[in-house]
């Protein structure tokens, strides 16, 4: 039920509504008595199940509950510094077709915990009720609801880039909000800072068997953005916290390009060269090298839930970056939001007078090893599930990114994504033995025909 620093279980079978009340009660005890935790969820309901019961467990040990309800995540992790709460708890299923339901811990500073920390409530459960604390019934916690939390949110994100000149530039963009809570933030955040919108699937829709976004939801967006001569079109990730991004040509940017696209125009970023730019290990050489050669220090940080927002307040580094599209920037906060991300790459665009394409034509690019394969139609909408199944089975090490799958090992990685305008796997590989690349394609590949 533990998995890579998270919780996580099918809900009403490994995960019941028992066992997140026994889990809420558990951590209401390792808080002090009359502490504040803010409590977020995605849309679906076995989201909205299991919080309620974490809600009981949490009350019952004289914790106070700030609820926002459905909310992003990067909502959970403002809100529980707006407030000065003593943390937070997130329930979502992720972007995955899945019945599993995760919880995300939050610490003071909206950072989730850390792997040692997440384990000492796993050890508290084995042992369970041992150390749970219940209060008298005049001393059980409270529940607040915060209503314009969202609002004041909004208006914050601007504080942080020129929105005068965002405004001047009279954009238009298209956002697939996939079926989240997205879509209650993010039509708002671009209608008041003036740039025009296209927004798709604002709405709650029932799981289906596809991830979200799709395959087919992403190829709708970039088909929209070129049919509305639109500047630029972004697919979000359920929970909101990082964006897939389209260019005016309706082609996606990959994460080496957006990266060095951060470091190249953002001001801030720019006049902070003596601090630390934070990244994981299995970037691209190319990026390793063009960061170092813009002056700046590097550090490299598995990642972990948590770890680089950690990283980032030990270094007072001035940018971070995770190859799953995450982009952190430490002057607005410690963790990743796709709203911000978005709202970065609009200021840049004003202030450089330029498309995105432009921007980022002209950087380095890693000598890649390329190989395409064919795939049904009828295949290609669950191809990313089955081919995350797949690596789990295999036990690979791989990043989930939001249309493509990152495999790594010691001496490359490869990239396997679904291609927008043909139906196709696309497999992309890179490391400092083309020989060992050429090998992991081979080896993909056969993988792949088991799918």
């Amino acid at each position: 039920m533990k998995k890579k620093g998270r919780i996580i279980g099918k809900a009403n079978y490994v995960f019941t509504p028992e066992i997140s009340s026994s889990i809420g009660s558990i951590h209401g005890s390792l808080l002090k008595q009359d502490e504040s935790i803010v409590l977020g969820r995605d849309y679906h309901n076995d989201s909205r199940m299991l919080k309620r019961a974490y809600t009981s467990g949490l009350m019952s040990t004289g914790i106070n509950l700030l609820n926002l309800s459905d909310c992003t995540f990067p909502l959970l992790q403002f809100t529980i510094r707006r407030f000065g709460a003593s943390g937070g708890v997130y329930f979502s299923a992720g972007h995955l077709y899945s019945e599993d339901v995760g919880i995300r811990f939050l610490d003071a500073g909206g950072i989730e915990l850390s792997q040692s920390e997440i384990q000492k409530i796993v050890d508290s459960y084995n042992n369970y009720p041992q150390g749970v604390r219940r209060v008298d019934p005049n001393e059980i916690g409270q529940i607040t609801s915060i209503p314009q939390t969202t609002d004041v949110y909004i208006k914050s994100l601007q504080q942080f880039v020129n929105k005068k000149k965002i405004k001047q530039a009279n954009l238009k963009i298209v956002v697939d909000c996939s079926y989240g809570p997205s879509g209650k933030i993010t039509p708002l955040l671009m209608n008041d800072i003036g740039v025009e919108i296209i927004a798709l699937n604002t709405h709650y829709r029932e799981r289906s068997s596809s991830p979200v976004p799709s395959i087919n939801t992403i190829r709708n967006t970039a088909d929209i953005v070129k049919a509305s001569n639109s500047h630029l079109g972004v697919c979000f990730d359920v929970d909101g916290s990082r964006i897939l991004v389209i260019d005016e040509n309706g082609l996606e940017v990959n994460f080496e390009d957006l990266l060095m696209l951060f470091i190249s125009y953002d001001k801030k970023i720019q006049s902070s060269k003596s601090n630390t730019i934070i990244t994981t290990p299995s970037i691209s050489p190319i990026v390793k090298d063009f960061i170092v050669d813009a002056g700046f220090p590097l550090k490299q940080v598995e990642n972990y839930p948590g770890e680089i927002s950690r990283h980032i307040r030990e270094e007072r580094a001035c940018f971070a970056a995770a190859d799953t599209l995450k982009f952190y920037f430490p002057e607005y906060a410690p963790f990743s939001d796709g709203n911000f991300i978005l709202l970065k790459i609009l200021e840049i665009m004003n202030l450089q007078n330029d498309l995105l394409s432009s921007l980022t034509k002209g950087f380095p690019k890693g000598m890649k090893i390329n190989k395409t394969i064919p795939i049904s139609p009828e295949k290609i909408e669950n191809v990313h599930n089955r081919l995350r199944e797949l690596a789990d089975e295999k036990k690979l090490n791989y990043h989930d990114i939001i249309n493509e799958l990152k495999i790594i090992n010691e001496d490359a990685f490869t990239i396997i994504k679904l291609a927008l305008y043909r139906n196709a796997i696309l497999l992309s590989a890179e490391g400092d033995d083309r020989e060992k690349a050429q090998k992991m394609i081979f080896e993909l590949e056969k993988l792949i025909k088991e799918v």
